[in-house]
């Protein structure tokens, strides 16, 4: 009885040993298996714009469930009216390898997959936070159905600030309107181009990203 006891004491062993090395082992490959963007642009053929740190601030704050939407709003404009534009995502992993990563205008970018990208600003959301706690932190810890600000920012390409903050501040009884322009946003970041807003904001619990552009009015939600 004893060593039938014994038996099946070491074949538990075993068994919980050989689940604990597999999910090690799934963490670590996942871990192997992450990018860091060194490049990225976006547009058709040789119109194409440099859209690398605007890419890595959306894919560090993972996105809208998860994933990064490929289109003008996200990319900051649009540099080939009329044309099937692409994604161009040069990366590096941990082991120095480099890709090229082609994605098309309407697909969508896995922020899990280019997990490594550095560091945050100061003035952005730390990083592995709880981004549910941090909202009910910036909203007073509303009801789920009322409007929150996630992050927004204002520019083009490379020029852009964060307006996360000052949208926040300017929510009114559960919605925002607000005419854009450099006044409203407290700052040209980029002299004499046309700037854009987007935003990612979450009402009744559902995650969703907007853009409007200089010299419209956005209303949420």
């Amino acid at each position: 009885m004893e060593k039938k006891k014994l038996a099946v004491r070491t074949v538990t062993v075993l068994l919980f040993s050989v689940c604990v090395v597999a999910v090690l082992a799934s963490r670590i490959a996942a871990q192997e298996d992450s990018w860091q963007v060194l490049r990225a642009d976006y547009g058709w053929r040789q119109q194409r714009t440099d859209v690398t740190d605007l890419l890595r601030d959306l894919l560090s704050r993972g996105g809208v469930n998860g994933r990064v939407a490929v289109n003008n709003h996200t990319m900051g404009g649009d540099p080939a009216v009329g044309k099937d534009k692409t994604l161009r995502v040069f990366a590096r992993n941990l082991h120095g390898e480099q890709r090229e990563f082609d994605f098309n205008e309407g697909g969508f970018i896995g922020a899990a997959m280019f997990s490594n990208q550095g560091g945050r600003d100061s003035n952005d959301r730390p990083r592995g936070g709880d981004p549910d706690r941090d909202d009910r932190s910036h909203h007073g810890g509303r009801d789920w159905d009322s409007l929150q600000i996630i992050y927004a920012f204002y520019g083009v390409q490379r020029r852009t600030v964060n307006v996360t903050d000052l949208l926040r501040s300017r929510v009114r009884e559960g919605s925002l309107s607000i005419h854009v322009d450099n006044n409203s946003m407290g700052i040209d970041p980029a002299v004499g181009a046309d700037k854009i807003l987007i935003v990612v904001y979450r009402f009744e619990g559902k995650e969703q990203a907007v853009a409007a552009g200089e010299g419209y009015i956005l209303t949420l939600p």
